[in-house]
């Protein structure tokens, strides 16, 4: 039998009182699946070049990995595509968003913005990053908590102050995980 995603007041009320035995297995399986939520995680190892990145954000497409997806957890969770680089939210709900970069670059004294963006739309997450000496390997690591509605789509992007740069990437990530 699939597991069934319910609401707080749906587990709340399935598992208040036990007593006449009405509680099944499959209302404690669907409790602790919706309660855990749904995953979705991308990571991108080895050189990866994203070039010509400008004031104008791009999707960070480096990924090569889907690491999890809630299907194995949760069917209704959340989704990976590491083509697009996108997280899709399986049901509305209240996501933790983390991630991580490890990155060099081509020119010298530049800030890099990294943001989320939510359905093409740039988000509140956003986070600033001066590289100096361009082929000093730089970190970023972001995290946040954002409320997304079912089959909202979630991606990072980079862009930097001026010019254009190539980005090469040695690590990357990309993961949400509904928490309510």
């Amino acid at each position: 039998m699939s597991q069934t995603e319910r609401t707080t007041t749906e587990v709340n009320t399935a598992l208040q009182d036990n007593v006449a035995g009405d509680v099944t297995p499959e209302d404690i399986r669907d409790a602790v699946g919706s309660a855990l939520g749904g995953y979705a995680g991308l990571t991108g190892g080895g050189p990866a070049v994203l070039a010509g990145v400008q004031q104008t954000a791009l999707v960070i497409t480096q990924y090569d990995t889907i690491q999890a997806q809630s299907s194995a957890v949760n069917v209704d969770g959340a989704d990976a595509d590491d083509v697009l680089g996108e997280l899709t939210a399986g049901v509305a709900g209240v996501y933790f968003l983390s991630f991580f970069a490890s990155y060099s670059l081509d020119q010298n004294n530049r800030i890099a913005t990294f943001q989320a963006f939510v359905n093409g739309i740039a988000g509140a997450l956003k986070f600033d990053r001066f590289t100096s000496n361009g082929a000093d390997v730089g970190e970023i690591a972001a995290s946040g908590v954002v409320v997304l509605a079912a089959d909202d789509v979630v991606d990072v992007r980079v862009s930097q102050d001026s010019g254009s740069a190539d980005f090469t990437f040695s690590a990357v990530g990309l993961s949400m995980f509904r928490v309510g």
